[in-house]
């Protein structure tokens, strides 16, 4: 088929398919963030308000403290917010009132 080996076309097609896959994510996750922690929840960006924030392991101010994060940092959440905590991922909560949206992403 217009002079190609067998070969040369199975390396187009793998080609054609990768590139395919790549655009195809580019798509549904355009901020190049990988980091889906396993939910089907869309994850989207805050940032942190608080000169240290404790990340918890449930929505309760009294659970388990599992990491710190310092003022200014950005980082990947979840957009589900319960008993006024924002989910980052499984099993880490912060208090939602110490997190602000980056513009649009929420």
């Amino acid at each position: 088929m217009f002079g190609l080996s067998k070969r040369m076309l199975i390396v187009i097609g793998v080609l054609v398919v990768v590139v395919v896959v790549f655009i195809i994510q580019s798509k549904n996750n355009p901020n190049g963030n990988s980091s889906n922690s396993g939910s089907n929840t869309a994850t989207c960006q805050v940032r942190v308000n608080a000169d240290v924030l404790h990340v918890r392991s449930s929505p309760d101010s009294n659970a388990a403290i599992v990491k710190s994060l310092s003022s200014g940092v950005v980082i990947p959440a979840e957009k589900t917010i319960q008993n006024g905590f924002r989910q980052l991922g499984a099993n880490q909560w912060v208090s939602s009132q110490f997190v602000t949206p980056v513009s649009g992403s929420c």
